[in-house]
């Protein structure tokens, strides 16, 4: 028994090591397009094509697609604060939200959509996004944020203790002036990782395709043939001046006269054959399921699919996909930016929402239980306002006249 005892509450002792390798380096040295190098020893083979830049990455019709796709939806998704009246009671619309959610970053010409299109970039590409929290208004909390761009900030640890602070240009700020969201991030780690370190050899692959593919419909990614000389003593400078003979022959478009005992075989590419559509094909689905975007959205899949199950598709991209880049924003929002009875959150009934026949539906049905008011159930499901239906109108005629605008509209 007391060996079972002590089995059971075992005493150990938890140290906690500071992050080996806690900077951007190699993501810098990634993004620039001087390559020096910083990854090669995470590798063990010689190939030079493991080197991505961020703009190859985004000329990859599947990221390209996936980052538009994504920031379409966010933009339909408005930000709001919600306030906690307590435990178990339902979480209550803010009747006015926060500066720092309406526009997280602002400027000069700069809007809500710019702060989206940039956060998501971020944190697809790099796992990262950082910006500096503006001074605290009188309540005590930001109500802006300066982003940073990626490469020009670092974590830097201090010392044994675990502890650790931001270095942006070269100017060190504590870690709580640094509004930091990641994804993808272990436990041994202070920095996110993003589709450039998670999937680069699967990227690299795509890209090496799609260059391979340029060259085949530019100029056939082949020699155009192969010129046998009878010769057995040619000299290399002889080669080159037959060569550059037939390239004139070939550009002009002229008959050729060859030596005497020469062979010309041509070669003729065909991509079908070196399966050229088939390697890029597959590069697009194993990367599509990589980011996590169904191929029906990116017209990979067969075009079987009913309208009913395009949305059903979009729903599942939301629910399982998209959330992860929500949710992670929603709660730092809410940590750092808003008092603690207070959150943000995305309202996403505006892209989850059925079409206009399932919400006419669910709105009578919704009246009928008493479950919402006409005007609760017109503004819940996007009805439209509320224009000429009197308000001594039974719940029948208030039911028949809602269909009624619908149809018009």
């Amino acid at each position: 028994m007391p060996l079972l005892k002590a089995l059971r509450k075992p005493r150990v002792t938890v140290t906690r090591t500071p992050n080996a390798n806690p900077s951007l380096l190699p993501i810098v040295a990634w993004q620039d397009a001087l390559r020096p190098g910083t990854w090669a020893t995470a590798w063990q083979d010689d190939f030079p094509w493991h080197y991505v830049t961020e703009e190859e990455a985004l000329d990859l019709p599947v990221i390209a697609g996936f980052m538009q796709i994504t920031q379409s939806l966010l933009l339909q998704m408005p930000l709001h604060g919600y306030r906690k009246p307590g435990p178990g009671l339902p979480q209550v619309p803010l009747l006015t939200d926060p500066p720092i959610l309406l526009n997280p970053t602002p400027g000069d010409a700069r809007t809500f959509s710019d702060f989206i299109v940039e956060y998501l970039q971020d944190m697809v590409l790099y796992g990262n996004y950082v910006a500096v929290l503006g001074p605290p208004n009188a309540s005590g909390w930001p109500d802006l944020m300066v982003p940073i761009p990626v490469g020009q900030w670092q974590v830097m640890t201090d010392g044994t203790s675990g502890d650790y602070h931001y270095l942006i240009n070269g100017e060190r700020f504590d870690k709580a002036r640094i509004f930091h969201v990641m994804m993808n991030k272990s436990c041994s780690n202070l920095v996110g990782r993003g589709a450039l370190q998670l999937y680069r050899r699967l990227i690299a692959t795509s890209v090496a395709a799609e260059r391979w593919a340029a060259l085949y419909y530019e100029g056939g990614a082949v020699p155009p043939g192969v010129l046998e000389h009878p010769n057995p003593d040619l000299t290399q400078a002889q080669a080159i001046l037959l060569k550059d003979k037939m390239r004139q022959v070939a550009m002009a478009r002229e008959w050729a006269v060859l030596p005497s005992g020469s062979k010309l075989h041509v070669l003729d590419g065909n991509a079908e054959e070196s399966q050229l559509n088939q390697t890029r094909q597959m590069n697009a689905q194993q990367l599509s399921m990589a980011m996590g975007i169904p191929g029906a959205l990116l017209g990979l899949d067969s075009p079987s699919l009913t309208y009913r199950n395009i949305t059903d598709v979009f729903q599942q991209f939301i629910t399982t996909t998209v959330m992860s880049y929500l949710v992670p924003l929603e709660q730092q929002l809410s940590i750092q930016c808003l008092p603690r009875n207070q959150e943000a959150r995305f309202f996403q009934a505006n892209v989850l929402r059925p079409d206009m026949e399932a919400r006419v539906k669910l709105a009578n049905e919704a009246m009928g239980s008493g479950l919402f008011t006409r005007e609760e159930a017109r503004a819940f499901f996007d009805l439209g306002a509320i224009h000429f239906i009197e308000t001594s109108q039974s719940p029948m005629e208030g039911e028949q006249a809602v269909q009624e605008e619908v149809t018009d509209v």
